[in-house]
């Protein structure tokens, strides 16, 4: 029996995920004059709940993909021990690297939080593994329902949800690096002119992601089913996004005029993707992807949004931001190269 190479490259980029958060914004980098592990014989006097139940909950993901990641070579309580020194390594060698970053501060009861959230992770994982990588009704729905060449085209699409949780100016906007360079167009918009650029971005970037996840789907798949799943997914984790970061009462103020015409096109346009064949599913991908990273590139700011983001206070989620953000950038390039890659490997079933 093969394990699954979704959950070994899941594994992966998590962890890396997990590293670039513990160690943003990677500035400022110089000797304390201490030992990197100095912070080890220092128990903390005060602890901050909310830091506790966050570094829990951050590596409990990590220690389920790591068991999923060993199934089948490892099983049972030798995948969970192994799952767990794995986590406790991660975090301890971030730790220490904190040491050198003055705006961090390495803690014992970070890496107890990290350890203890890796082992219910794994635990969890040795629990599930079975029915999800073995046997069961979501091995076998995923079975029938994804291709074989699907595990990093459905990465991609997750990557797309998880960068939704950076609140950007426009409704799943990615691909911005104007804060990189400075702005690139002084023409300012009027409302009416901005609700559009904004439906445009929108659906294009929606359909692009949804697009990809149509190319996973076999014909026995409930095509449009799970791809109202995702639509609502995407709104789901917005709202959330808007309700963490800023305030309950805000949690859909991004649901704009413009990104309401922008989720019905998308969503519309994705409807009728579904039925075509993967090649010009790609396609239309890429074109999509280009189109509204351009546009979102292009146009002015948004004087809304610039005065939400004054109001913005992320607290704990200040470093995950960080991590949110440039996923958001990168997303529509790795996604455009993915369908470039695919298509001239002939990846069209």
């Amino acid at each position: 029996m093969k394990g699954s190479p979704l959950a070994r490259e899941l594994c992966c980029i998590y962890a890396l995920l997990i590293a670039y958060a513990t160690l943003y914004p990677f500035t400022g980098w110089r000797g304390q004059g201490i030992s990197p592990f100095e912070w080890v014989g220092a128990w903390p006097k005060v602890f901050f709940t909310g830091d506790i139940v966050f570094n829990l909950l951050a590596y409990v993901p990590l220690g389920m993909l790591a068991v999923w990641a060993l199934f089948p070579l490892l099983r049972g309580a030798l995948a969970v021990v192994i799952a767990w020194f794995a986590g406790v390594l991660l975090s301890f060698t971030l730790e220490s690297l904190q040491t050198y970053l003055p705006t961090r501060f390495p803690s014992l009861s970070d890496l107890a939080a990290n350890g203890l959230g890796a082992l219910l992770g794994a635990i969890l994982g040795a629990l599930l593994a079975a029915s999800l990588l073995e046997r069961g009704m979501l091995k076998n729905a995923g079975d029938r329902w994804f291709g074989v060449r699907t595990p990093r085209a459905l990465i991609l699409v997750g990557l797309w949800l998880f960068a939704s949780l950076y609140p950007q100016s426009m409704l799943f906007g990615h691909g911005s690096v104007v804060s990189w360079f400075g702005p690139v167009s002084g023409y300012p918009f009027t409302p009416a002119e901005f609700a559009r650029v904004e439906a445009a971005v929108t659906a294009a970037s929606l359909f692009a992601a949804a697009a990809l996840l149509a190319s996973c789907f076999t014909p026995a798949a409930p095509r449009l089913f799970l791809l109202t799943l995702f639509v609502l997914a995407g709104c789901a984790v917005r709202a959330l996004s808007q309700a963490i970061l800023f305030t309950p009462e805000q949690a859909f103020a991004w649901a704009t005029p413009g990104a309401q015409r922008g989720l019905m096109w998308g969503a519309a346009a994705a409807a009728v993707a579904v039925a075509l064949p993967r090649a010009m599913q790609l396609t239309l991908a890429a074109i999509a992807v280009t189109f509204a990273t351009v546009v979102v590139n292009l146009a002015p700011a948004n004087p809304y949004y610039a005065s939400m983001v004054q109001k913005l206070n992320p607290g704990l989620f200040l470093n995950f931001n960080g991590v949110t953000q440039t996923i958001s950038a990168l997303w529509p390039f790795a996604a455009a190269l993915f369908a470039t890659f695919a298509l001239a490997r002939g990846e069209q079933r």
